[in-house]
């Protein structure tokens, strides 16, 4: 059970940004399957076609991370976190490449950066862990947000609270979340409550 709010940790590709990524696109090419989990598909190859299907992967998250914009909500939400001394970070399956590339655009601070070469990736909870050590904050003390099973999965079993973002192509899924909400817009008065109710408890 949550005692403080020490920290959010956001998914970044749905959620923090917009990106022309196709994931459905790149699978079909990768592995002429759709149906693919990249990162774990690719893990299964070997090593030298595993290789040359990473090279095409970064190429195409590269060039999508090119066009990608911060999400409007960003900035207040960041502002916020940073007046209530809550910390923050970003757990992505993305290459550090990309994080990079993104942060550089647009001369932005995501916190604590944990990405797919650093730690395990979703749904494993180690990503959420890696990024607690960094922040030097409890997971039990920290919110998860994502727009995909897995975001909320690896929240769940780290310990955090968890906030599903849904979006119109992940709508139909039910990860088990603490609250959900449809635009990153709605985080901050969901954040605000909870902060509201910690203080409480603690004043007595």
């Amino acid at each position: 059970m949550i005692s403080r709010l020490e920290a959010v940790l956001f998914d970044l590709d749905g959620v923090l940004v917009d990106s022309p990524l196709d994931l459905a696109a790149i699978k079909r090419e990768l592995f002429g399957d759709a149906s693919v989990f990249i990162i774990e598909g690719l893990a299964e190859l070997p090593e030298d076609e595993r290789r040359q299907k990473d090279a095409i992967l970064l190429q195409r998250e590269l060039e999508a991370a090119a066009e990608a914009v911060i999400n409007p909500a960003v900035p207040e939400l960041f502002s916020w976190l940073e007046g209530n001394d809550i910390g923050r970070g970003i757990i992505t399956r993305n290459c550090r490449e990309v994080v990079d590339l993104i942060i550089e655009k647009h001369g932005i601070d995501f916190g604590a950066v944990i990405a797919r070469d650093d730690a395990p990736p979703k749904p494993d909870p180690a990503s959420i862990y890696a990024a607690c050590e960094k922040l030097r904050v409890d997971a039990r003390n920290c919110v998860m947000v994502g727009d995909y099973s897995f975001d909320i999965e690896a929240g769940r079993n780290a310990g955090c609270r968890t906030v599903f973002l849904e979006t119109e192509k992940y709508s139909h899924l039910e990860p088990g979340e603490d609250v959900r909400i449809r635009s990153l817009g709605e985080l901050l008065p969901v954040l605000e409550n909870w902060l509201s109710e910690l203080r409480s408890i603690e004043t007595g």
